[in-house]
């Protein structure tokens, strides 16, 4: 039986991944293995011997980023180095945010980056360290949401009636976090599957137009335009970061993943 190694287990992607492996892996977080630690690293794979490692391991924290950029950088791309040096096929996860902005139609693997942030110009060193051994997967992704995200954020706001007030002038993909689970452990398990991918459900949002649509279907709630300027943040945001994929894995449509996340929650 193939063995998977699951970085970053606590978060929401690594707990589902956990969760649909179950016998077939082993979950590895903070504190007891650190994958910028590189006598953590070995120890773990000589332990478990995985045929495979799925990275999830990740400052998610965009502006935490913005403010600590050497800290973020040893995560996204010193821990990918060093997953990378134990000889072991990995699979790595990336992020839209490698681009500024696009021309308003989705983007592609083959499109040039020009990452737009600390935790893009990490994500995107960790990309290209990964893709130097040709067996390996980069996997970008945007907006995750499940049990934890934008969408139940803005699902319990919207059930107590309150007002949201959602960022209009960022347009990306959001992506379910079961669908991406499933697609990641398609490619753990079909070696012939290497290279860059682009794993969103499609359709393009914003949370503005997220939360539009979810107020219309469950019939409550206010929603109010903003700007990301107007919150003061300290990472700049892709303005048009909707991907689009020219390979074979295609996640299903975002109204499908809502309808499934919804289900699920409510």
């Amino acid at each position: 039986m193939k063995r998977i190694l699951v970085t970053g287990a606590r978060g929401m992607l690594g707990t589902e991944l956990v969760r649909k492996l179950g016998n077939r892996c082993s979950g590895s977080d903070l504190p007891d293995f650190d994958v910028t630690v590189m006598d953590s690293v070995r120890s773990r794979v000589s332990d478990y011997k995985p045929h495979v490692i799925i990275n999830a391991a990740a400052i998610t924290d965009v502006d935490y980023c913005e403010i600590n950029p050497e800290e973020a950088e040893k995560v996204h791309c010193g821990g990918v180095e060093n997953l990378c040096a134990s000889g072991t096929r990995v699979i790595t996860l990336s992020t839209d945010h490698v681009f500024t902005d696009g021309l308003g139609i989705p983007i592609n693997e083959s499109s040039e980056t020009n990452p737009v942030n600390q935790y893009a110009r990490g994500k995107l060193k960790g990309e290209l360290i990964a893709l130097e051994n040709p067996g390996n997967c980069v996997v970008r992704t945007s907006w995750l949401f499940g049990e934890k995200g934008m969408l139940p954020r803005f699902v319990e706001k919207l059930n107590s009636d309150s007002e949201i007030r959602a960022v209009a002038d960022q347009t990306s993909c959001i992506t379910f976090v079961e669908s991406l689970a499933d697609a990641l452990i398609l490619m753990a398990f079909d070696e012939s599957m290497s290279g860059l991918y682009h794993c969103v459900n499609p359709g393009a949002v914003s949370p503005f137009t997220l939360a539009c649509r979810l107020s219309v279907r469950l019939g409550r709630g206010r929603v109010t335009p903003i700007n990301w300027e107007s919150l003061g943040l300290a990472a700049p945001r892709p303005v048009w970061s909707v991907l689009g994929t020219e390979r074979s894995v295609n996640l299903p449509p975002l109204e499908e993943a809502l309808e499934s996340c919804l289900k699920r929650m409510l």
